[in-house]
């Protein structure tokens, strides 16, 4: 494995953690090397997780209680696991009757950025204001479709006194056009929702917010940085000079959950 590997994973669980799982209406159930998790959105895969940090944590039981955990909140769930770190594991719940939702490769950039002598900034700033924070959770929406279950969690007021979390936006033609979000923990940035608005597309923008940022953590002394990269982002950051180091899989259910079927 990657010697940033367990790094990488610590702050993607770190994001987790201050983003959903910190949250009012969430309850978490912590375990032995795992973690459930309930965001108080039955609908968010993603944040309710049953997240095992360790390969031996899985089992059918585990599993089991897992799925009495999300039926008791009537919600759908995943599984998150990293290949390079669980090697098998995937194939593993297949056969327990799981399916990968989705899967992201896992990235991470150890140095400067390549192409790093040229640094445009157009119009790169930190999120500051109310406001500002309200423009971004429209760029999400659009670029990502998130409701505001979602927006609300990761664009928080509190973020605004927190230097641990930067939200980063680009105004273009008096628009909000391109924004993204970075989280320090460990030594190591975790860098999330890097999303530019369509009519924005292919302005380089979410180039230049990246370098923008990466200059910061440099400035700040993080010389080390992991993100998920979506199939659009993928050839900018291994352009920047990130590398892959493994697949991260949020694996669910084939077939829903029905208690009555558990008791029989």
């Amino acid at each position: 494995p990657d010697p940033l590997l367990e790094t990488a994973l610590a702050c993607v669980d770190d994001f987790y953690a201050r983003m959903f799982r910190d949250w009012p209406e969430a309850i978490n159930r912590p375990g032995d090397h795992y973690m459930l998790s309930y965001s108080g959105d039955r609908r968010l895969t993603g944040a309710n997780h049953l997240w095992p940090y360790t390969a031996n944590t899985l089992t059918l039981d585990r599993l089991s209680d897992a799925e009495d955990f999300f039926y008791e909140h009537s919600a759908a769930w995943s599984v998150v696991i990293t290949d390079t770190c669980m090697p098998g594991l995937a194939d593993q719940l297949v056969e327990w009757g799981y399916y990968a939702r989705w899967q992201s490769p896992l990235m991470v950039l150890d140095g400067p950025p390549h192409q790093s002598a040229s640094r445009p900034r157009n119009g790169v700033i930190r999120a500051s204001t109310l406001e500002h924070l309200d423009q971004i959770k429209r760029v999400l929406s659009e670029a990502f479709a998130t409701g505001s279950s979602v927006n609300r969690r990761v664009i928080r007021p509190t973020h605004l006194g927190d230097p641990t979390i930067v939200h980063y936006l680009v105004h273009a033609d008096n628009e909000p056009a391109a924004c993204a979000t970075v989280a320090l923990c460990s030594g190591m940035a975790s860098i999330w929702n890097v999303a530019t608005r369509y009519a924005f597309r292919r302005r380089g923008y979410a180039r230049a917010i990246m370098l923008t940022l990466l200059d910061d953590l440099r400035d700040q002394g993080y010389h080390a940085s992991t993100l998920m990269a979506s199939p659009n982002g993928y050839p900018l950051y291994e352009g920047l000079g990130y590398r892959e180091i493994g697949q991260t899989m949020y694996m669910g259910p084939v077939l829903p959950y029905r208690k009555s079927e558990k008791t029989e």
